[in-house]
């Protein structure tokens, strides 16, 4: 996504509508108790008075389910924080509720690294995971739940967060079939998008990374929203129409490209069918860029 730039344009976009949540059943009678007690709780707390400062509507955090931990109520009690945390639900494809997340209220100076988030001990599932579930558009992955926010505030209607690459799930996105990382500009972040998008590419999946440009200078989506400086521009183009007797090599060369990173990640799927087509041309490898 190579866009136009600031959070002011992409204010006037309505505010994409995720897919609404599925009232299963939770994995733990608790955790269902407990949300319900977060969310009856934001409005008016730290955590509400915590949204404008990451650029959130209060709206868009309760439609998506978020509330607020107030001090001394944490469940994980030698994780608590005096400032309280913003509370999101940890959920499957389905919607059924596994986990609860809690990232403490405050900036980077005042909270310790160590204090910051904290999830429930526990099975652990996505955040916005019913995303999957949608059956039209390419899905966005982003790693924490601020940044799915972000992205959803600005207009991108299919968001989910992952919690951390590590938290990845092949078997969860086996029906996906176009995919967009948004994923932290770090070198760490860098790196696992590069790994996640030559995986993906080698199990027919069309991928598409935002660039580093678009975070103007910040570490991740939801700094660059809240800064006014995130440039995602219209999303991805429409695929290309590979014949299916190419497309397996057409995805090899894709996956390599990306893994490659030498090359900008800017029309790649494109440059790579046009090596197939023109192989003397073909002096660079494709990938989309949003």
């Amino acid at each position: 996504l190579v866009g136009h730039g600031h959070r002011a344009a992409a204010v006037s976009r309505p505010t994409a509508r995720p897919p609404a949540q599925r009232a299963l059943a939770p994995a733990r009678p608790d955790l269902a108790q407990q949300l319900a007690a977060f969310q009856a709780a934001l409005p008016s707390s730290r955590g509400e008075a915590h949204l404008p400062q990451r650029g959130i509507p209060l709206a868009l955090a309760q439609q998506l389910g978020v509330g607020y931990a107030a001090p001394d109520t944490w469940p994980h009690t030698a994780r608590d924080w005096c400032g309280g945390r913003v509370v999101f639900p940890h959920t499957t494809p389905e919607g059924r509720l596994v986990n609860l997340y809690g990232r403490a209220v405050g900036t980077e100076e005042q909270v310790p690294k160590g204090k910051r988030h904290d999830h429930l001990p526990g099975a652990k599932g996505y955040f916005n995971a019913t995303a999957l579930q949608a059956s039209t558009g390419p899905l966005w992955v982003c790693e924490g739940a601020f940044d799915a926010l972000a992205l959803l505030a600005a207009g991108v209607p299919r968001v989910m967060a992952i919690y951390g690459v590590q938290g990845w799930r092949w078997d969860w996105v086996r029906d996906i079939r176009k995919l967009v990382f948004a994923l932290d500009a770090d070198t760490a972040g860098q790196q696992q998008w590069q790994a996640l998008a030559r995986q993906a590419a080698l199990r027919g999946k069309r991928v598409a990374v935002l660039p580093v440009a678009a975070y103007g200078g910040y570490k991740d989506v939801n700094e660059a929203w809240a800064a006014g400086v995130l440039a995602i521009g219209d999303g991805p183009g429409p695929g290309l129409e590979v014949p299916e007797d190419w497309r397996e090599v057409w995805e090899e060369r894709v996956a390599i490209m990306v893994a490659d990173g030498t090359l900008p990640c800017v029309e790649t799927a494109r440059l790579a069918w046009e090596g197939l087509q023109h192989p003397a041309a073909a002096g660079g490898m494709p990938y989309d860029a949003v």
